[in-house]
């Protein structure tokens, strides 16, 4: 089969850093530490700790070349997007699935001495910490045997964090090193690759904020917050958590925190926890005991529902078709359903669906018999990320019940 070839246009990428990226850097105080790759040049791969949107574009202001980025496929349904994103050499891979398309876009532009730019995490993370790194990128690196660079932002995650929808002025650190070198590479097995890999993006943001207390200034600064945090401490109810403005209350008990511009919480009175990253370990744990009681584990009640849900379908790439009537989704223990307003109800088995993923924090994307189907909620407060991690919830009760 023969190989699209991607091109990035010289000039579109020198108006794009002497513009967008000239405004980031100010924007966003952002600090480039890039001394120890001065030497290095074409073909390398440069990978990353993943945050935000901007992920990228900070990325390539510490890079002298143009970087082509592995992209998700969800950008370029998008027509006018889909044209920006040609011009930088986007390539677009579909979230968490084998893409043999994607593999032989790379392998074309390493051939001709070009930058490959990916994220080896796949996804944003929500409490700013690392997710789990996809292991098939160990089995590139071993296969492409060129330079690896590494780089790790600091700060990003709490300029923007991912439930946020506007970001604070703080600082950010690009801190960029050579990770692999070709010689090292080659006496490498993919194991050992693959444990380079996770730690040279390594990164807790919490950590570091807790050494260095930096102030990241903004407005509204816990709006959508109830987008990540869907358990509430106090009473143990779920989905009643709302944000407005600085503070998080609860709808049923009350229990109200502020975020403060160190990215913690304050209260007047009780307090469980200090940063969001504390409360999603603790919602974690919480929602793994509840979800492994019988009520749930059978399929008799849902975990998670929402109304006014609306369904899109589609392939990987390209315009996705829009149906009319919404609907009622809900996540059982073993399949997904959904109720549209007219006709028949689907039902989704999750051992039958692939690459689910969360797109713009109100879309929630799977593939199911080589289709893709999209739940779009239309209330801005309410959260699509809940069912992205109680399918993960889900899997590791079936893990370990395997074990046991």
């Amino acid at each position: 089969m023969k190989s699209r070839q991607y091109h990035y246009s010289r000039w579109f990428n020198k108006v794009l850093k002497s513009t967008f990226g000239v405004y980031l850097k100010k924007r966003f105080n952002v600090k480039i530490y890039n001394q120890k790759i001065q030497n290095i040049r074409p073909p390398y791969l440069v990978i990353g700790n993943h945050v935000g949107a901007w992920d990228p574009f900070l990325m390539s202001i510490g890079i002298a070349d143009p970087i082509y980025f592995v992209i998700s496929d969800a950008h370029f349904r998008n027509f006018w997007l889909r044209q920006v994103l040609k011009l930088v050499g986007g390539i677009p891979k579909s979230k968490q699935l084998a893409d043999s398309g994607t593999i032989r876009a790379i392998l074309s532009i390493i051939k001709r001495k070009g930058v490959i730019g990916l994220y080896p995490e796949g996804a944003r993370n929500w409490d700013l910490k690392n997710v789990p790194v996809i292991y098939s990128t160990a089995k590139l690196i071993k296969s492409l045997k060129i330079p690896v660079i590494s780089t790790v932002m600091q700060g990003a995650g709490l300029t923007r964090p991912r439930w946020a929808r506007s970001s604070r002025t703080g600082i950010i650190n690009m801190n960029y090193d050579i990770l692999l070198k070709p010689e090292e590479i080659k006496d490498m097995d993919v194991d050992s690759i693959y444990r380079k890999v996770v730690d040279g993006i390594h990164f807790n943001e919490y950590e570091w904020q807790n050494k260095n207390m930096i102030r990241f200034k903004g407005k509204n600064l816990a709006e959508y917050l109830d987008l990540f945090l869907v358990v509430c401490p106090r009473c143990r109810s779920l989905c009643s958590l709302h944000s407005h403005g600085d503070y998080f209350t609860c709808r049923e008990c009350n229990y109200t925190v502020r975020y403060d511009e160190y990215g913690f919480f304050t209260a007047e009175h009780e307090k469980f926890f200090d940063s969001t990253q504390a409360w999603s370990e603790w919602q974690n744990a919480y929602l793994y005991e509840l979800f492994s009681k019988d009520e749930y584990v059978t399929g008799k009640i849902p975990l998670f529902s929402d109304s006014d849900t609306r369904l899109f379908t589609g392939k990987r790439r390209g315009k996705l078709r829009k149906y009319n009537w919404l609907g009622n989704v809900e996540l059982y223990f073993d399949r997904f359903e959904f109720k549209p307003e007219k006709g028949n109800m689907y039902t989704f088995p999750l051992s039958e669906i692939s690459g689910m993923n969360v797109q713009n924090n109100n879309k929630f994307e799977f593939y199911y018999k080589n289709t893709l189907y999209r739940f779009k909620f239309n209330t801005q407060h309410k959260s699509v990320y809940k069912y992205e991690l109680a399918i993960n919830i889900i899997n590791k009760i079936k893990s370990a019940d395997v074990q046991n």
